[in-house]
């Protein structure tokens, strides 16, 4: 299976265990959605790294090779770029703000009180996407040093 393919479905799962826990974090302690998003972020960051060294990255790994340590510093600069995204998007940006007026404008007012529960998680799956492009070419180019990009179709 390529590696693409792989990287691909290991990050949906690391996403969505990111996704679940911050959401259930969010809806238990409002007051601390940040901390809840480095939370699912953090347990995310495990899953993918366990299920990329045993599944995506198999034939690169080798003996003695520190990855651990390699992936968490390429997932610690793109955690901060996920913190500081989701900061934007949150605060200044409002991503979920369009979401709001295509409710209102389809006069769904009750939707649109249930989405604004939740409106932190449009920022948060918009995060996770650009989080996701950086996480695959650091893991793909520093960590396990795939050298050419038709490697990652192999």
């Amino acid at each position: 299976m390529h590696k693409l393919l792989k990287f691909i479905i290991v990050g949906a799962t690391a996403a969505l265990t990111s996704l679940f826990v911050s959401w259930l974090i969010s809806l238990s302690f409002p007051q601390y959605n940040l901390i809840g998003k480095a939370i699912g972020y953090i347990i995310g960051f495990f899953v993918g790294f366990t299920l990329n060294k045993i599944w995506t990255y198999v034939d690169r790994a080798e003996d003695g090779e520190r990855y651990l340590m390699k992936y968490m510093i390429v997932y610690a600069i793109t955690f901060v770029v996920y913190l500081a995204f989701n900061y934007v998007c949150d605060h200044l940006l409002r991503l979920h703000q369009p979401f709001y007026w295509v409710l209102d404008f389809l006069q769904l007012h009750q939707l649109s009180e249930i989405a604004y529960t939740y409106d932190t998680s449009v920022s948060n799956f918009v995060s996770i996407l650009v989080n996701s492009i950086l996480n695959f070419l650091g893991t793909n180019y520093l960590v396990f040093k795939v050298p050419r990009p038709e490697e990652f179709f192999e």
